[in-house]
């Protein structure tokens, strides 16, 4: 929880991570480049991998750094007793490797759920055990944190998962439409399954051209395009937290030889299965040395939360 007293000002750094926070007192405004925010008392917020940016009372103020406020958490409550205080929750999502770039793509730049919505209700309810849980040392705390972290991740994507319109293009704008998720939810079965863009247009009940250009309209990508990137992100994961024979791992992602696989693995990612592999388990073990103890974590799931300095 980030207490302050008017006047205040925070300057975050841009980080490679899914910020989240929920105004619990008061208001502010939040400017991150262009866009400008105002959030009020019980509002939502997260942004997907943000650039710099800034929460303030107002724009006579001078931004603290956040480094700044977490050596001091009492800095911007040295205030006027009698001056408006504002309260927020604050934290992030890591996503696990090897395609954290990818599920953080998957994310609208912003999200803003306001107060009256029944979905910042339930954020807020969320928001406060995760609170809860993190000043508190009980057993299973690290259990605890990573299921409602998920469950918050969860809550902001059905938020935005009915909104096609205007939503930028991607897996979740394709899953809000009824023809296109058809389409997707087979081909996510059966990733394997030597797909034609007429096989995907009859699973979404469409013609071969209109499927093709609605797909690439909503996704970003042509169906095929997808279907390659998604195995390949598949291959990935295997890869790296099983250790399958890589004919399996070729067949996972779809071709019936190692060295067809091979061959396009290197193309969409510069390396070899067998080199990428090698490089991502001298990475665990090098990351496992600095630790005190094992981290067990899937290979799509968030991995931790930094929440903001204490009451």
């Amino acid at each position: 929880m980030i207490a302050v007293r008017e006047p205040w000002a925070i300057r975050f750094p841009a980080v490679k991570a899914v910020v989240f926070g929920q105004m619990i007192e008061g208001a502010c405004t939040l400017d991150r480049g262009e866009v400008r925010l105002t959030l009020r008392s019980g509002d939502f917020m997260m942004m997907a991998c943000p650039p710099e940016w800034v929460m303030r009372s107002g724009s006579e103020v001078e931004p603290i750094g956040l480094k700044a406020l977490f050596a001091d958490p009492t800095a911007l409550q040295r205030r006027d007793p009698a001056a408006s205080s504002a309260r927020f929750l604050a934290g992030h999502f890591l996503f696990a490797e090897p395609n954290a770039d990818h599920i953080a793509g998957l994310l609208s730049p912003i999200v803003h759920v306001c107060a009256a919505d029944v979905a910042a209700q339930r954020l807020g309810r969320l928001l406060s055990l995760l609170d809860d849980e993190v000043t508190a040392d009980r057993p299973g705390r690290s259990l605890a944190l990573d299921r409602l972290l998920e469950v918050i991740l969860v809550e902001s994507l059905r938020y935005r998962a009915t909104q096609v319109e205007g939503m930028r293009p991607g897996l979740l704008a394709g899953l809000a439409d009824p023809r296109i998720s058809r389409a997707l939810r087979r081909l996510h079965m059966e990733p394997s399954r030597a797909w034609t863009v007429a096989h995907l247009a009859r699973e979404a009940g469409m013609s071969r051209a209109g499927f093709a250009a609605r797909f690439a309209e909503i996704i970003g990508k042509s169906p095929i395009g997808y279907l390659s990137a998604w195995r390949m992100s598949l291959a990935k994961a295997a890869l790296v937290s099983t250790k399958r024979p890589m004919m399996e791992v070729a067949q996972i992602a779809g071709y019936g030889s190692v060295s067809a696989f091979s061959t396009a693995f290197s193309r969409a990612t510069g390396l070899s299965p067998t080199v990428y592999r090698q490089m991502a388990a001298d990475k665990g073990e090098c990351l496992n040395s600095l630790l005190p103890a094992p981290a067990i974590n899937s290979a799509n799931a968030p991995q931790s939360a930094a929440v903001g300095p204490s009451r």
